[in-house]
């Protein structure tokens, strides 16, 4: 069987400094791949060439500096939404997103093969949990997309495949890479982290007082529609949810996002509104506003005018709403449906 060779994204800054000790180079080296690797996006040892031949033959036959392979990109027609469907060096797939909307450019990444939670809306639910990512692997998605990408990217969002807070070491350190000042540089609070309602993670967030943004994907206002929608209400209650919201903001002095996706006759009711109004009083947030891009017929996005009329109920009430648009709507950009495409083919 092959070996695999090692990438060189695996190894922090003192693994590269004892590397480069090892085989008798200056330790000064290892700040010059890090740049090299994080700052300038090279993508071939040959392109270090403040390094010596030998050095860079050296590293090109130690390391590989990507691990990825492309297998399928779709974009849209409409909003030049791009999907990326990778596969990892061990076989398993992975999805990521590129998302257009002026100014502002936000790249989607995944942190788990699959997903264990099934919440019932989301194709990647029905995959199950393959296996966490490495810190690596989710850094190497932004710089595969950052080469791909037809403007520099300004934000990265935690919202694609997995569950962020169930491989919460690995997706922290990814942020802390790519929010490094000598390397990719990303605003720190440009960096979302995204939960379906991890409490211990929220916890964990407030306690560290992680840089970050957090977002928490609410879906519904009651126990029970959470319930059937997100399973996991069933471990997290919404009230302690709530709790550990508030808790949040009180540490960190931050606002929370609430992410509620829309579901047409599950949570589009005026009493739906009401209740996530009150739901949310007192908590410095701001809502985003989501009709559902599912491709299980039982979860669709309501009409237009549902959503509008959803909109002005909770604004009125003067929260800080924004509707997201579907983006990639018409190629299936939700998390977990490209994977879900490619297999079938397959």
């Amino acid at each position: 069987m092959e070996s695999v060779i090692q990438s060189v994204l695996d190894l922090n800054p003192e693994q590269i400094e004892a590397y480069f000790l090892n085989i008798g180079e200056p330790k000064f080296r290892s700040a010059q791949l890090w740049k090299g690797i994080y700052s300038a996006g090279y993508t071939d040892f040959s392109q270090f060439t403040v390094f010596t031949k030998s050095l860079r033959e050296k590293l090109t036959s130690d390391f590989s500096l990507r691990t990825f392979t492309l297998l399928d990109t779709t974009t849209s027609p409409v909003d030049e939404t791009v999907k990326f469907l990778w596969q990892m060096k061990d076989g398993y797939k992975i999805e990521s997103v590129i998302i257009y909307e002026g100014k502002r450019v936000t790249f989607c990444i995944s942190s788990q093969v699959g997903c264990p939670l099934d919440c019932k809306f989301c194709a990647t639910g029905k995959m199950g949990l393959l296996r966490n990512l490495t810190y690596a692997e989710i850094v190497e998605q932004v710089m595969q997309m950052k080469a791909l990408s037809k403007y520099p990217p300004t934000n990265i969002v935690y919202m694609g495949m997995g569950e962020p807070m169930l491989n919460y070491d690995a997706v922290m350190q990814a942020a802390d890479i790519l929010s490094e000042p000598e390397g990719m540089a990303f605003s720190r609070k440009k960096i979302t982290i995204s939960t379906s309602g991890i409490i211990t993670g929220i916890n964990r967030m407030a306690d560290e007082d992680q840089p970050y943004s957090l977002a928490i994907s609410l879906n519904a206002p009651n126990q029970k529609t959470r319930e059937e929608v997100m399973p996991i209400a069933r471990k997290y209650p919404l009230n302690e949810l709530l709790q550990a919201a508030r808790r949040y903001t009180k540490k960190t002095k931050k606002r929370i996002t609430f992410e509620y996706v829309l579901m047409d006759g599950i949570n589009t009711s005026d009493a739906d509104a009401q209740a996530l109004i009150e739901l949310t009083r007192g908590i410095p947030c701001r809502i985003n506003i989501i009709p559902c891009n599912s491709d299980d017929p039982r979860y669709q996005p309501p009409s237009d005018t549902v959503i509008q009329h959803f909109d002005r109920l909770v604004n009125k009430n003067h929260r800080t709403i924004t509707i997201r648009n579907r983006k990639g709507w018409e190629i299936q950009a939700a998390c977990g449906q490209l994977y879900a495409a490619n297999e079938k083919n397959k």
